[in-house]
């Protein structure tokens, strides 16, 4: 059957962060990095779990969900246990293999996102 779920990940971090920062780098990192098959962000106050059936990104990052204080940090994280860790086993194959599709606009690192 298909099944998303959702993974609560608190951190402690080395500084204090904003919410806004966070969800703007993440957001970044989504679009523009070479994580950006991996990793998908969403901003709605509408979204449930089965609207992500499907998705083939390893994780979602649900934005409106993230809450900042200090250098404690709290992301809400959907994923799909079959269709998205599917993608990603192909992915990790493709690694191995050292075929990596070309894809637009170019790959970046994250600590290349501004």
């Amino acid at each position: 059957t298909p099944d998303v779920s959702m993974a609560v990940l608190n951190l402690d971090l080395e500084k204090d962060v904003e919410k806004d920062e966070v969800n703007t780098f993440l957001r970044r990192v989504s679009t523009h990095s070479n994580l950006r098959q991996q990793l998908d962000y969403i901003y709605s106050p509408e979204v449930v779990s089965t609207d992500l059936l499907g998705t083939s990104h390893a994780s979602v990052v649900d934005g409106l969900a993230t809450i900042a204080s200090g250098n404690h940090l709290v992301l809400y994280v959907w994923y799909d246990n079959e269709y998205g860790y599917s993608h990603q086993v192909v992915r990790v194959v493709e690694d191995i293999a050292g075929v990596r599709p070309t894809v637009y606009p170019a790959r970046k690192e994250p600590s290349e996102i501004q």
